[in-house]
């Protein structure tokens, strides 16, 4: 059995800082892996087994990332677009999501469910004295 490969600090750091959730990371490797297809929202909910509406959002939140961007030419279709930074970050998450899905995927949800817990103790209740 071999061991999944480790997740790097500066891959880490980006998916900290830059992926809220599973269905995100699958949508933008969806324009990464392919970067001369032109997709939809259709193309995306189809591709990732999400309903249309989930996947427009998903394609806005990566449009105001700087991940896509839409087609002038084509209204609502929408290309791979990030800057060359944002590139090599996203493919060496790529490249590391390949060797260790289940680590990369932790990561994210470890990520979440910290953010909703200090969000649910912002509203518990303290007692004075």
């Amino acid at each position: 059995m071999t061991s999944a490969r480790p997740i790097p600090d500066d891959v880490r750091r980006f998916v900290m800082t830059s992926v809220p959730t599973v269905p995100y990371l699958e949508a933008m490797l969806l324009f990464h892996t392919a970067p001369e297809l032109q997709r939809n929202r259709a193309d995306v909910a189809s591709l990732l087994y999400l309903n249309e509406q989930t996947a427009g959002e998903l394609l806005e939140a990566l449009c105001s990332a700087g991940a896509i961007a839409p087609v002038e030419s084509a209204p609502g279709r929408f290309r791979y677009a990030p800057g060359e930074a944002a590139h090599a970050a996203i493919s060496k998450l790529a490249e590391v999501y390949a060797g260790n899905l289940v680590g990369v995927t932790n990561l994210i949800h470890d990520r979440t469910q910290r953010s909703a817990q200090r969000f649910a103790d912002a509203f518990k209740l303290r007692e004075d004295r």
